[in-house]
């Protein structure tokens, strides 16, 4: 059974052996092909996005997008990191999100290992969507699509980190 999530965020990670595990964790995934270019649904020949990996500062962004399954493993991103922040969001079967950064610890656990790598905030996006002025709706409702898809626009708008910003900057951290 699969998941269905909207992700964004960037790791830094204190080596490029942190980053490499990553990376080839994410290759077996099939979130990435080979070229470590972000892929579509597993297929190595549709490319999402060309890659957000850059080894010379430890850096990993995962490109905003509709990702299947990969929500399910975004604690083992954060071994090794010195940085970072995932924010995820679904509608598959909930109406959630949740915001993942890592932990100081992180940097200190080993490529493989596992510890105490992150911490987890979570968001129940019904109640968002009251206290942003969005209000409630039932799944019957016929503008619940356009309210679900309003309320997603507005959560990543105001957590997403700039992921774009912080992979073209090469002079200061993204922080």
């Amino acid at each position: 059974m699969s998941f269905n999530a909207t992700i964004s965020g960037y790791v830094l990670y204190r080596t490029r052996e942190h980053l490499a595990a990553v990376v080839q964790r994410l290759i077996h995934g099939r979130w990435l092909n080979t070229e470590e270019q972000w892929i579509l649904n597993g297929n190595p020949t549709r490319i999402r996005s060309e890659t957000t990996i850059n080894y010379d500062r430890g850096l990993l962004v995962i490109p905003p997008g509709l990702y299947r399954n990969l929500a399910r493993i975004t604690t083992e991103l954060f071994v090794g990191a010195t940085a970072g922040r995932i924010v995820v969001s679904s509608t598959d079967g909930c109406f959630d999100a949740w915001i993942e950064e890592s932990t100081p610890a992180a940097a200190d656990v080993s490529p493989g290992e596992s510890g105490e790598v992150s911490t987890i905030r979570c968001i129940d996006l019904m109640e968002y969507a009251v206290d942003n002025g969005f209000g409630e709706r039932n799944l019957t409702d016929p503008d619940f699509n356009r309210w679900q898809n309003d309320v997603l626009v507005t959560f990543h708008d105001e957590f997403d980190p700039d992921v774009f910003g912080i992979l073209e900057s090469y002079r200061s951290p993204p922080f």
